[in-house]
């Protein structure tokens, strides 16, 4: 299974959920709802999200892409980054804005009933 079958076969679609934003020791810096709209049309991949934060008016943003099967091009002016993908279960996007060019954000689409286990090594010692 490509990233392009993932995103079209299993995260396509409508879906609501919730942001956590951690810092890179995995303080939570904020948690919000989110509401996203996917479609893969051959290889041209779009995504609507509306993010919700509480006392704000909801702020929409277009992604979009070319995915041609494990191979992924962003094509957002002011966005770059990379895709991977682990397994037939999630899809690890890591990407930045040009315009903050210090930030990187990395971001897990896991696909519905993948487990989810964020492991900190610090609790462990290490």
């Amino acid at each position: 299974m490509t990233i392009n079958d993932i995103l079209r076969e299993k995260v396509a679609g409508v879906w609501a959920g919730t942001y956590t934003v951690l810092q890179p020791d995995g303080t939570v810096l904020e948690r919000f709802d989110s509401r996203q709209e996917g479609r893969m049309e051959g290889t041209a991949w779009t995504e609507r999200v509306t993010y919700l934060r509480e006392g704000e008016d909801p702020y929409e943003h277009w992604y979009s892409a070319t995915v041609d099967g494990d191979e992924v091009a962003f094509r957002n002016t002011n966005m770059w980054g990379e895709t991977s993908r682990v397994g037939a279960e999630a899809v690890i996007f890591s990407f930045g804005r040009h315009e903050r060019p210090d930030e990187r954000i990395i971001e897990e689409r896991r696909v519905p009933g993948a487990l989810a286990v964020e492991w900190d090594p610090s609790a462990a010692g290490v």
